[in-house]
């Protein structure tokens, strides 16, 4: 699956291309296997901070690591990084999947950030 981050300037234009979205999505215009988020520049800064950032990046090395070790390795409480992987499976970004007693999380997919668009 292909992320892409799409980063408009206000929330009107955020609503504008959701609704166009939206639209598509209605009309069966669609492309299978992409999905993207829309977010203002304010959403983007509360979704992606420096600190969830270096947790993307290490789950984008694709090592396979439970929350637990993730924490360790990021010098993290569990409850913390729990709490931003959350956030990340709400938008779509990561799925998490159960093995015996641990919940280990992936990329849903690459993620493309176009920064100018």
């Amino acid at each position: 699956m292909e992320l892409e981050i799409k980063i408009v300037r206000n929330a009107e234009e955020r609503n504008r291309y959701m609704k166009a979205v939206s639209d598509q999505i209605m009309r069966g215009d669609f492309v299978p296997n992409k999905t993207t988020l829309i977010v203002t520049p304010d959403l983007f800064a509360k979704i992606f901070s420096p600190k969830r950032l270096e947790l993307l990046m290490l789950l984008a090395k694709k090592e396979e690591y439970n929350i637990t070790e993730l924490a360790k390795k990021l010098k993290r409480p569990f409850e913390v990084v729990h709490r931003d992987l959350r956030i990340f499976e709400l938008h779509g970004l990561i799925k998490m999947t159960k093995e015996r007693k641990s919940i280990i999380p992936e990329l849903a997919g690459e993620i493309s950030l176009p920064v100018i668009s």
